[in-house]
């Protein structure tokens, strides 16, 4: 594989730091001929119209939290839950990374699985619920959504699986 044995774990954690800064999704609406951009990140839904004051268009933040009310269809509703459960598995990708970074040797010495494997599976955990919501997004909405971080996501979950660990 193109990483050495000996830094597969500064992968992980790299891995996990930047899935966490990346949106998973960003989405291109221009409904009724208003140009919308909407950003996905794992926390929070940003969306905003240029031109437009923050505070006089659409409601700028979104908390994953309140993802399923906001939406006002049933697909997208189920698509922003989908996203909550995603969400949650990543507060564990954080908890690992944060538990690796500081533990790293002992981590490893410590553990019955291999720690960089564990953060792969819980990479891949975490894109496949949100794969899902990708597809009902761009079902339900008359948008163009491309998940850029959920390609990552599934990126560095396979390459944390097959890294060699010798």
């Amino acid at each position: 594989m193109w990483v050495r044995s000996e830094y597969a774990g500064e992968l992980a954690v790299l891995s996990a730091w930047l899935c966490a800064l990346l949106p998973w999704s960003v989405s291109y609406a221009t409904p009724g001929g208003v140009r919308v951009y909407r950003i996905h990140f794992l926390y929070v839904l940003f969306q905003f119209v240029p031109g437009v004051d923050l505070g006089q268009g659409p409601v700028p933040f979104v908390p994953v939290v309140d993802g399923a009310t906001f939406a006002n269809d049933e697909a997208v509703a189920f698509a922003y839950r989908l996203w909550l459960l995603a969400a949650l598995v990543f507060a564990l990708v954080l908890a690992w990374s944060i538990a690796y970074y500081v533990t790293d040797e002992r981590l490893e010495a410590r553990s019955p699985l291999d720690p960089v494997r564990v953060m792969g599976a819980l990479l891949l955990l975490t894109a496949l619920p949100l794969s899902v919501a990708t597809y009902y997004l761009l079902v339900a909405l008359p948008a163009l959504t491309v998940p850029v971080g959920v390609g990552f996501m599934y990126l560095f979950g396979g390459l944390l699986l097959v890294v060699d660990r010798t």
